[in-house]
Parts: C-alpha cells; structure tokens; sequence
C-alpha cells in the first residue's frame, strides 16, 4: 500500500467527486420513493381529495423554507455529518449525540425498506415472479425466499457501489433520478392525451368518510396534506452529509435543494393528479384498490404506462437507497471521527476514500430485514420521521442563533419560522388523529431506541467528553480533520 493512501485512510480525505448534478439527484432520489406512487390512493385522495395537488405543493414550500437554514449551515459548517455538527455547534456534544442518534437510524431504516419495495413493485407488476418459497407469515406479511433474494441482491449491489466511490454512485444517482422524472412526465402526458374530463376532480375539496364522498373546509383538507410534509420529503437532507465531496461552491447547496424539493413536489402533484383525473375520482377510491395509482394508468395508458410507471417506481426505490447509503455511512463516519461511535466507522477506504466500514455495516444490518417482513418495516420508518423532524429543528434553530449574532435579519427570521414549523412536524408525531401521529409499535420502537441510545450514551459520553478532542466542538474536530488531510484549501476556494 501506498503512503498517499495509507495517510488519505487516516485522516479521512473525502474525494470531491460530486458534481451539482449529483447532489440535486442525490436529494431528489431520496424524496421520491415507493411512497410517492402509493399515497395517492391510500392517503392522500382519502383524506383531501384532488385538492391534495395544492397541498403537497404547499408542503413542498414549507420544507423550502427549511431548506434555506441547511443551506446556511452547509456554507458555515461545510463537513460531513450534518446536523449532527449543527447541534453542537449550538446546544453541545450531548445534544449532537441525541441528534445523530435519532438520524442514523433514520438512515439505516429507510436501506431495507426500499431493498423490499422492490419485491413490492413485481408482485405488481410480474405476479409471482419472486413469490416462491413461502417460509411463514409476520404481521399479516407473507415471507417468500424468492422476495428475499431480490432484495438482498440490490442491498449488496447498492452497498458495494457506494464503498466503490462516491463519483459512480453519483453517476448511478444521477441516472436514475433522470429516468424517474422522465417516466412521471411521460405517463401525465399520456393521460393529458386521453384528454380527460376535468370534472373527474369535483369535489375538489373532499374526504371519504364512511364510505362516502363528503366536501371539506378549503383550510382543512390543506392542513391535512401538508403535515405530511416530513414523510414525504425527508432525503433533502442528504446533500449536507456530502458537504466535504462537493466539487463546487458549497454557495450552489442551497438552490440545489430548494430545486430538488419544488420537482419533488412536482412529482408528488403529478402523480395525485394521474391518479384523480383519468376517471372520477370518488368511485375509484370506494372501490378500494390495492393501488389506485397502477390501475388508473393500465386502465387508460395499457402496458406501456405501466412500464413506465413501474421504471419510475424502480428508480424511486433504488435512488432512495443509494442516497440513505451514502448519508448514512457519512454521518456515522464523522460522529466515529468525533468520537460518539467507536472508531472503525470513522475509517476510510485506502483505494476509494468512502466510509466502507459504515457502509458495510448498514449493508449487512439491511440484509437482517427482509427476513422480518415489510410490515416491521414500515412501523420502523414511520417512527424514524420523528428523528427527521429532530434534525429540521436542530438545523432551524443553529442558523436562527448564528444568524442572529452575524446580524443577519432576513436569515434569522426565515430560520426562525423554520424551527416553528419543524417543530410542530415533531408535535404532530404525539397528538392523537393527526397525519404524523405513530402507531402503538412505532411508539414501542421509539422507546426502544431511545433506551438504546441512552445505554449507549453511558458507554461513550466519557470519550465523547473527555477523551482526545475533551473541550472542542465538534465541527472544530472535523475541520482539524480537512486541515491534516490537506483538504481544508479546498474548502476555502470554494467559499
């Protein structure tokens, strides 16, 4: 081995490979996953109707708004591990941890959840393919080999793409977030073709309750559909985990995601709206199918819409888990490098200068899951956007504290609504009826993290506080990091 890379290992140089493209598809790619083509008919429509269209358009402002505070922080704190450096650099280590804490299983979760959203789309799409060798039944989930074995295929191709280098998993990220907006475009298109009757929208304003289609308050079916804001664009926050492997100015972040989150909302409307149009919406809903979105599109657009429908979906869920790939294992490598993990997460690869410890670790913890069924799954993920929620707050409330002592009014202001805002996305999660709040397993699986966290917090608090970097910040860690690397000129060109 050589000394450049034996030195590169050591002291962690991140290779500048991602180009804007990369990290605009990066966020993209996460926002828009399996969710997106199932929601329609089994959230949103039910609960709002078409106004839904306006509603994740609102939702996809208001997460706008939070962007422009990661977009702050990004150009102040341009390293990875993101909000787990923006938490302490306000509030301290122990607030840092909780944060990371709650985000690395966020990550890690939404890995499997993807992997089995694949065997998913072909019991759609080919019927059977994949459904052989029945093992037993979890959660009203029926468990086949078949299943299994597809999706530890793509955890594994996945996982070892990303260990490979951040520049081909860009390109891979790249790739597949192109095709995705093509193939959305490509079937509202067709069915605008169709030339559909715009009445199928009426009432615009609506909810199915008791199996009937009933009107509601303009405000309400709005409110209804923007509280799910952080369910459905969590992933944004992936471009600051790869702050340290920008090959631009960290100055381009911001509109990045804000770009990323105005398409995804595009996306979202888009495929409400293929969903409600091509024919009455009411009906379609009380007829209960498995997937309103899928029937509507082999109903009006034959095979080849749902090939294309079924490319986008596929594109969704392997962008998805390419990106909490990599934001994963760069968030877990910087809270090892900081000392709140054990220290063979903060290693990077010799050849290819990635986290592959972390990344191997969330690859084989991922293969653990698909053998436990996707209905555990979903009850992980759904109590993860509680810690999604965490991260907004910690980034909001950063940027309005350091944007006030710079004296930046505007900035203290629009991060100051986004810490509002943010925080009650975690209200919601506990209030009874509303669109966040958990399921008794999530709330069991909530509490088993914490206390995980907290056994795990006792274990590493007196190297996290006392050890080596006792009395440093922990982006001061990280930079001391990009200083001995002979990265820190870098980032300063790109300042």
């Amino acid at each position: 081995m050589s000394k450049q890379p034996e030195q590169q290992q050591q002291q962690g140089a991140f290779k500048k490979d991602m180009r804007k493209i990369d990290i605009w598809a990066l966020a993209l790619g996460a926002i828009i996953g399996w969710g997106c083509f199932v929601m329609p008919g089994n959230n949103f429509l039910p609960k709002a109707g078409p106004s839904s269209i306006v509603g994740l358009l609102l939702a996809g402002c208001i997460m706008a708004i939070i962007s422009l505070s990661y977009g702050y922080c990004i150009k102040k704190y341009p390293l990875s591990g993101g909000e787990f450096v923006y938490a302490d650099a306000s509030f301290g280590k122990k607030h840092a941890f909780a944060c990371g804490w709650m985000l690395v299983l966020g990550y890690w979760s939404l890995i499997p959840l993807n992997a089995t959203a694949i065997a998913l789309i072909t019991r759609y799409l080919m019927p059977g393919i994949f459904q052989f060798g029945h093992l037993y039944t979890i959660a009203g989930w029926d468990i086949y080999l078949g299943e299994i074995l597809l999706s530890s295929a793509f955890i594994i191709v996945l996982g070892y793409m990303n260990v490979r280098g951040v520049k081909s998993a860009g390109w891979f990220q790249t790739t597949v977030a192109v095709l995705l907006t093509a193939s959305v475009l490509f079937c509202l298109i067709g069915i605008l073709l169709t030339k559909p009757d715009m009445s199928n929208l009426q009432p615009f304003f609506a909810e199915i309750t008791d199996g009937e289609v009933s009107t509601k308050g303009v405000v309400s079916c709005l409110i209804a559909i923007a509280c799910y804001a952080p369910y459905c664009f969590v992933g944004f926050d992936c471009i600051p985990q790869a702050a340290e492997e920008y090959s631009f100015s960290h100055k381009a972040a911001t509109g990045l995601m804000v770009g990323a989150i105005l398409v995804g909302a595009l996306i979202y409307a888009s495929v409400v709206f293929i969903t409600a149009v091509a024919e009455p919406w009411g009906p379609l809903m009380l007829t209960n199918p498995d997937w309103a979105t899928g029937e509507v599109v082999q109903n009006h657009l034959g095979y080849i819409g749902t090939l294309f429908l079924g490319i986008a979906m596929l594109c969704a869920v392997l962008s998805g888990m390419n990106a909490f790939y990599l934001s994963g294992s760069r968030l877990m490598f910087s809270m090892s490098y900081a000392d709140a993990l054990p220290q063979t997460f903060g290693e990077l690869h010799p050849k290819y200068g990635t986290p592959d410890k972390a990344t191997y670790f969330l690859m084989i913890s991922a293969l653990i899951c698909p053998w436990f069924g996707r209905q555990i799954l979903t009850w992980v993920t759904d109590m993860t956007c509680v810690g999604a929620a965490v991260g907004f707050t910690y980034t909001c409330a950063t940027a309005t504290v350091m944007a006030k002592k710079e004296g930046l009014k505007a900035q203290t202001i629009v991060s100051g609504i986004g810490s509002i805002l943010a925080a009650f996305f975690i209200i919601l999660s506990f209030i009874p009826g509303s669109p966040g709040f958990l399921s008794i397993p999530s709330f069991i699986i909530l509490g088993i993290w914490i206390v995980l966290g907290i056994i795990f917090w006792v274990k590493v608090k007196d190297n996290f506080l006392h050890g080596k970097w006792a009395g440093v910040d922990v982006e001061h860690i990280l930079m001391s990091k990009m200083t001995d690397a002979g990265t820190i000129d870098s980032y300063n060109k790109n300042q």
